[in-house]
């Protein structure tokens, strides 16, 4: 009976240690990917964008770990509005509203 009971002991253990070793590989996958996660357009609209909505912008490109080139503007309310890429010359609106963001950051900059 006591070997028994040793035994039980051993395997409950064993059992404890593979537990927590799977849980320490677990919650090193899961802080990986919260730190690698990019926000990203999935799909880019063809709808104009009014310059008077727009508050910035941010290009998306491969390079950023995005899967589709876009042109996303951030509105003054927060929103992300994702756009065809501004070499996309099917839509001129895109680089005209970058052109247009471009200088009136740069008017308030002021002379430095």
């Amino acid at each position: 009976m006591l070997r028994k009971l040793q035994n039980t002991d051993a395997s409950m253990l064993n059992s404890v240690v593979a537990l927590l070793a799977f849980t320490a590989v677990l919650w090193n996958n899961a802080q990986a990917f919260s730190n690698n996660a990019a926000d990203c357009c999935l799909s880019t609209s063809d709808a104009l964008v009014p310059r008077r909505i727009v508050e910035s912008y941010i290009i998306q490109n491969a390079d950023s770990g995005c899967s589709i080139p876009a042109t996303v503007f951030i509105t003054k309310k927060n929103r992300k509005l994702c756009s065809p890429p501004a070499s996309d010359t099917r839509y001129p609106w895109v680089l005209k509203l970058i052109e247009y963001m471009d200088n009136r950051s740069s008017k308030s900059k002021g002379p430095q």
